[in-house]
């Protein structure tokens, strides 16, 4: 038998491998470029995040109704350590400060609005950056209260005024979010009255 030629290889070669490799990339970045025009990852890590902010929202609100039937006043410590206090027990933990948006995290404020108490939560880590600057603070200030009344627009501008607490607890009830100048800037707050 004899080894020979009869026109049929086996495998590919090099060059074939090199324009494979090179159509594939190419292909991967036009998908990528897509994908990055097609959703605003940004945003919707900033939509996560105030979803996460609301569902604490909510738990420190039931947390609060429980304490009332359980201790028959309401609670009195700025800090919420009374509602993970050994004799009461009502949340296993505290919510954990979401780091992107604050420093200090949950407090109770015992005469907020109308004498009623509520839970501020400071969203304070981008506000400083004057009237010409668009902060992360304005866009979670926004999507809070889109999210609470969808036919607010998501529109954010320069260092937005959100409106006092009054006049955003009359617009959106008893869960918005707030401005309130300081300095050179406007500082947000969400608050959950009870």
């Amino acid at each position: 038998m004899s080894n020979r030629y009869n026109g049929k290889r086996k495998g590919i070669s090099l060059v074939e491998m090199t324009i494979a490799v090179i159509l594939f990339g190419v292909l991967s970045t036009i998908a990528m470029l897509y994908y990055k025009s097609l959703f605003n990852i940004d945003l919707t890590a900033k939509k996560a995040r105030v979803a996460a902010l609301m569902d604490q929202a909510y738990q420190l609100s039931g947390a609060y109704d429980v304490f009332v039937a359980q201790q028959g006043v309401a609670p009195t410590v700025a800090n919420l350590s009374e509602f993970n206090a050994t004799n009461v027990m009502i949340l296993r933990s505290l919510p954990r400060d979401i780091r992107e948006m604050t420093t200090t995290g949950w407090e109770l404020n015992t005469s907020a609005v109308n004498g009623r108490p509520a839970f501020q939560f400071p969203i304070d880590l981008n506000g400083t950056g004057g009237w010409d600057v668009v902060s992360d603070d304005d866009f979670y200030c926004a999507i809070f209260n889109h999210e609470i009344n969808k036919s607010v627009e998501l529109n954010v501008t320069n260092d937005m005024n959100f409106g006092s607490v009054t006049t955003q607890h009359t617009r959106y009830g008893d869960t918005f979010c707030y401005s309130q100048q300081v300095g050179a800037h406007y500082k947000h707050w969400i608050m959950i009255v009870k």
